[in-house]
């Protein structure tokens, strides 16, 4: 069965319906601690509560859940956060860390709530080096069905208020940014190279530029956003908050993707969770202010 996608075919209904005033992201799960914050607690995943108002109107969208509920609940409450308020859960891939915390929040919500995601993010995933662990979603279908999770796939560009999207399956365009080889699926009951096609990002259509929130990029973190660019036709980037996945990179693609960043000057910059030490040392030496350190409990306001 043929399943690549046609994206031209994939943007034909995609319009910028409006300008998002005021957008505010709180990180409620991310790996470093919070020397400002230590009451709140840190692990190895993220999640991002988005706020985002246009003119009267708000809309709440969480990003990725973290590893466990037991930490971004606690980090919630901490926060002062209320998954109540909920419009839709998006799913940026079918990995534990950024999943895990999944069960617990639905638990919480007690009503229905739409999940955008891939359909492929709810195939198997797993790692055999240096032995094999399991890294999909931690849960069944069933399980999340049960405590009100609603599914919407979509491997198209896919609305979820005035002026925001979930981007969908991201075009791939370039040779540098590449899925690293040791990430494995199951296909016609043969382990395979898992192509991480359930990959996608948060596009936000703020009035000052496009944000873009990735989980961890496994696409690429230019790959998203020029694919951001693409489907919105936007090219002024104002914010780009999340994980770019280049913990595995070599010197050579850290330094392409700072070129490519130069090119498309964001105003603002914010690597976390799977970027790396050595690429975030990078990142920030050559944007200097332009880069925002994030850690768990950090508050943005655009």
């Amino acid at each position: 069965m043929d399943e690549s996608i046609d994206f031209n075919v994939l943007l034909e209904n995609v319009r910028v319906k409006g300008l998002v005033d005021e957008v505010e992201l709180k990180i409620l799960v991310e790996d470093t601690k919070n020397p400002a914050k230590p009451w709140v607690w840190s692990e190895h995943g993220l999640a991002v509560l988005v706020r985002a108002r246009t003119g009267r109107n708000e809309a709440y969208i969480l990003l990725d859940t973290g590893a466990t509920g037991k930490t971004v609940l606690h980090n919630a409450y901490k926060m002062n956060v209320s998954f109540e308020k909920l419009n839709a859960i998006v799913l940026s891939h079918g990995h534990y860390d950024h999943t895990g915390g999944l069960l617990g929040i639905l638990k919480c919500i007690e009503k229905p709530i739409a999940i955008v995601l891939h359909s492929d993010a709810l195939k198997p995933k797993f790692v055999v080096k240096p032995r094999m662990r399991l890294a999909g979603i931690p849960y069944t279908k069933w399980q999340i069905e049960q405590h009100g999770g609603r599914f919407l796939f979509s491997k198209g560009v896919a609305p979820l208020a005035d002026g925001i999207w979930a981007t969908g399956q991201i075009e791939r365009t370039n040779q540098f940014e590449k899925i690293p080889e040791r990430f494995l699926t199951v296909k016609d009951e043969r382990f395979v190279r898992d192509d991480m096609l359930d990959d996608q990002a948060l596009v936000i259509d703020h009035n000052k530029g496009l944000i873009v929130i990735t989980g961890c990029a496994h696409a690429g973190v230019i790959n998203t956003v020029k694919y951001a660019q693409k489907i919105t036709g936007i090219n002024h980037v104002y914010a780009v908050i999340g994980g770019f996945h280049l913990i595995e990179a070599n010197q050579e693609r850290i330094e392409w993707t700072i070129q490519a960043f130069r090119e498309i000057s964001p105003e603002f910059l914010g690597a976390c969770h799977c970027t790396g030490d050595k690429a975030i040392k990078k990142i920030k030496e050559e944007f200097g202010e332009k880069f925002i350190e994030i850690h768990t409990g950090t508050v943005l306001k655009f």
